[in-house]
């Protein structure tokens, strides 16, 4: 297996955990979790448990268990479903419990609700208050050929809530273009590899339109390998300390590490 020679080890900004219809996923718990990010060098994910943003009702144990017992490797999203939204005093009582959670994540397309829907804008307002990452699915339009995380509706998210550190997950596939527009545009926009990275040249497209500093590393895992985008990053054209940058620095300094 090929080993990359670096003197740094990985940051993974979108991860996921645990089983996921109907895709076989082996070792999808945090323990096999840490032994694959031990065999890929990478030193910390960031994640959202499968069963926590699809359930309509609350089961945030994995991610909680998983912040718990690995601190050093783990941190995590709370999932917020606007179909069965949690309170500001939700969110806050579980920060607040949970030192390891690190900003929300959204799935628009999946919940079947425009992100710029008022059911979206009390989580909007305490993460733009605290300063928190926001990882949201973003498409440029979904399999029901419906629009509510595009490009459009990313640009009024990031023009309202300033303070928040955006990642735009999937860098709005079928419209990454303007996506990289957006993260020139705003300096609280972050573009997202994962499944994006697999394009020929968008990793060079994305450095020349919004600059390194506005990429990060991101993969799915464990529903796609570490390795893929590793590959995507390492193969492209660009300079080491660019590398770097997508890889940990851009991480580590959303996460003040």
């Amino acid at each position: 297996m090929k080993q990359w020679t670096v003197d740094y080890q990985f940051i993974d900004v979108h991860t996921h955990m645990g089983p996921q219809y109907p895709i076989y996923v082996p070792e999808n718990d945090a323990d096999g979790m840490v032994r694959y990010m031990d065999e890929c060098n990478i030193e910390y994910i960031i994640s959202a448990p499968m069963e926590d943003l699809h359930s309509k009702g609350s089961k945030r144990q994995d991610i909680t268990d998983a912040m718990r017992r690995y601190p050093n490797r783990i941190k995590g999203y709370f999932s917020f479903n606007p179909n069965d939204p949690a309170t500001v005093e939700e969110i806050e009582k579980a920060f607040a419990e949970n030192p390891g959670y690190v900003g929300l994540k959204f799935l628009p397309d999946y919940h079947r609700t425009n992100i710029t829907d008022a059911k979206y804008a009390d989580a909007l307002a305490f993460a733009d208050e605290k300063k928190l990452l926001v990882l949201s699915h973003t498409w440029g339009l979904s399999m029901q050929g419906e629009q509510r995380n595009s490009a459009d509706k990313i640009a009024m998210i990031l023009e309202k809530y300033p303070k928040i550190n955006f990642i735009m997950g999937h860098s709005i596939q079928g419209q990454t273009e303007l996506a990289i527009d957006l993260a020139k545009t705003y300096r609280n926009a972050y573009l997202d590899l994962c499944d994006t990275g697999r394009f020929y040249g968008i990793i060079e497209k994305m450095i020349d339109g919004a600059g390194a500093d506005r990429v990060l590393y991101a993969t799915d895992a464990p529903l796609q390998g570490y390795r893929f985008i590793q590959g995507a990053v390492f193969s492209a054209d660009i300079t080491d300390a660019e590398k770097r940058l997508i890889l940990r620095d851009n991480a580590a300094r959303l996460l003040k590490l």
